[in-house]
């Protein structure tokens, strides 16, 4: 993105996981690290989320019943970011699949002690079980 736009990029411009362009689209859609953790916590929500450039921006996730899935979004999102950040920085890795757990650990305790609990706090306890990939 610097690149295209004239600037001096003295770093490799490509994406450390799969050697493609980093974009903003790649990092949370197209890189293989971010399609294999929407397909399992899509999966594990048991809904059918439409990742596209306009819906990593703005959550337009259609409301159907009272479950939040652009909450469950914006986690997987920030974790995906911390994932590279981590990178980044060369600090000890960790997968975003970690992250998220951590992530979804934290919101719940919050849901946790200010009862009473939605009905679809089970989805908290399936997102912290969200199998390996």
């Amino acid at each position: 993105w610097l690149q295209e736009r004239g600037f001096f990029v003295p770093w490799s411009i490509n994406c450390r996981l799969c050697n493609k362009p980093e974009t903003i689209e790649h990092c949370f859609i197209y890189c293989n690290d971010a399609v294999y953790f929407w397909d399992v916590l899509q999966r594990t929500l048991k809904k059918d989320i439409d990742f596209t450039e306009h819906s990593i921006r703005f959550l337009p996730v259609e409301q159907h019943g009272v479950v939040p899935y652009d909450l469950f979004m914006l986690l997987g999102l920030h974790s995906l970011w911390k994932c590279r950040m981590i990178d980044r920085n060369a600090e000890q890795p960790r997968t975003t699949r970690s992250l998220f757990i951590e992530e979804v650990a934290k919101v719940r305790s919050v849901y946790e002690a200010h009862p009473p609990v939605p009905d679809w706090f089970s989805l908290f306890d399936a997102c912290l079980n969200l199998p390996h990939f």
